[in-house]
């Protein structure tokens, strides 16, 4: 009961801010939800929640969908999100924070003091592949993809859209490779079911308040959480 109530909290957290600005609501909730259980069954339960909300975001938004974005993405998503499921699958709890750790680290570095400069082009596919691999592996490239082709869409409407589509698209990828794997357990899923309640609650409200919010407040905000989590997650990895 514990883990599925602080679950059904963190994701409405975040995902309020995702409906809001389009990324960051797997971010958001891993952040504070690290502090409370373990990475595996954390990663399952935004594997579910993170496909419903996009897929309700996707939905909702689908006359603002970028389909050249979209497409253009493809290739790297379908390479990035394969490797990403492995990595998952083939290493344990311990190893996995100390990775996720690493990766909020660099991401909380690029918001903090990185943000305003663009990403060399020379990078910037590499930037694109890592974010991919990021998905696959614990839903989160969102961040990363962003930091890359914010510049690409007309609009914030259009980044939020397109986006939701990539993670439904990445999180399809990820259910399949699993189940193939026998990763997915029914009575998990099922004990969790509820949690989707309150996330669409809090999406519904998030896009009320669409572009209404300083995009700074929200990314210095994210970046000090993402920077706590890090080093919760490589904390717990050396000392559990």
């Amino acid at each position: 009961m514990f883990f599925s109530i602080s679950t059904a909290l963190c994701f409405s957290i975040g995902f309020f801010f995702e409906s809001i600005f389009g990324f960051g609501g797997g971010l958001i909730a891993y952040s504070i939800l690290g502090f409370l259980v373990d990475v595996k069954n954390m990663v399952l339960a935004g594997l579910y929640i993170g496909t419903m909300s996009s897929l309700y975001i996707a939905i909702s938004s689908h006359d603002h969908f970028d389909k050249k974005i979209f497409i253009k993405l493809l290739p790297i998503s379908l390479m990035g999100s394969i490797a990403g499921v492995y990595i998952f699958q083939c290493f344990s709890a311990q190893i996995l924070s100390v990775f996720f750790g690493f990766i909020l680290l660099i991401l909380s570095i690029r918001l903090i003091f990185f943000d305003k400069y663009k990403i060399p082009k020379i990078i910037k596919n590499k930037f694109l592949f890592f974010g991919a691999i990021s998905q696959g592996a614990f839903g989160i490239g969102g961040p990363f993809i962003v930091s890359v082709i914010n510049d690409d869409f007309k609009s914030k409407s259009a980044l939020r859209a397109t986006m939701a589509v990539y993670f439904v698209f990445c999180n399809i990828l990820r259910i399949i490779q699993m189940s193939f794997s026998k990763i997915l357990k029914i009575d998990f899923f099922m004990g969790i079911l509820w949690t989707i309640i309150p996330v669409f609650i809090a999406i519904f409200f998030g896009h009320k308040i669409h572009l209404k919010i300083s995009n700074k407040a929200f990314k210095n905000g994210l970046a000090i959480i993402t920077l706590m989590a890090s080093i919760n997650f490589i904390f717990k990895a050396f000392y559990q």
